[in-house]
Formats: structure tokens, C-alpha cells, sequence
């Protein structure tokens, strides 16, 4: 399964995903997949790559291993930040009145197909 197949089969199966992507810690996307033009997702990662980068440093300085995920409630979004390895996350993005549990299941049970991918 593809890249991009994973990730349609995450969005369409979370009511509510406006679209989700594989990106580097560099904030770089490797995949994206969207069904909404809402918000430019692309430049959205860029500020999360941040994000998770500083939250990571903190887990390490504060000796609770490495971040394996991050969620942000906003007033238009839920993101999703799942670490896929050390290089590599993925993101989902939810409406708020999105089925924010079905996107993180599906989130996590994806993990190990994409890791076959790379």
C-alpha cells in the first residue's frame, strides 16, 4: 500500500478529516492527501514541525522519552501529530466537530503500514 493510500484511507474513514500528511521534522510534507481547500495544510506543518520539535525537547529534558504523539484543539481544527520515526510524523487534521477518536485510532493503526513504506 502507498503512501498516499494510507492516507485516503485515513481521511475518508474519519468523519470530519479535511486531510492528513507525512511530513519531515524539517516541516517538509513527503505525501499530503486533502478533500478541503479550507486551509492550507502545508504551511500548517510548518509550524507544528516546530512545535513538536520544542515539545520533544521537553520530554527529553524533563527524562520522559521520546513524544509519540501531540493533539491540538483549535477554534477550526483538531491536529493530529503521531511520530512515525525519528525523521519522519504524520498529521491529521479534523474539523472540531470531527470523530476526533476514530481519526486517532485509525492514526495509530496506520503507523505500522506507513513504516513498511519507508
Amino acid at each position: 500500500m502507498s503512501f498516499s493510500d494510507i492516507l485516503r484511507e485515513v481521511v475518508n474513514g474519519t468523519e470530519g478529516a479535511l486531510g492528513a500528511l507525512i511530513v519531515g521534522l524539517d516541516g517538509i510534507p513527503v505525501e499530503e492527501y486533502s478533500v478541503s481547500k479550507e486551509m492550507d495544510i502545508q504551511s500548517m506543518t510548518v509550524e507544528y514541525s516546530s512545535l513538536l520539535k520544542e515539545i520533544e525537547k521537553g520530554s527529553q529534558a524533563a527524562q520522559m522519552g521520546t513524544t509519540k504523539e501531540v493533539t491540538v484543539m483549535a477554534d477550526n481544527a483538531m491536529i493530529m501529530l503521531r511520530r512515525l520515526n525519528e525523521e519522519y510524523f504524520f498529521v491529521l487534521i479534523i474539523k472540531p466537530e470531527g470523530n476526533f477518536g476514530k481519526g486517532r485510532f485509525l492514526l495509530r493503526m496506520s503507523v505500522p503500514k506507513l513504516l513498511k513504506e519507508f
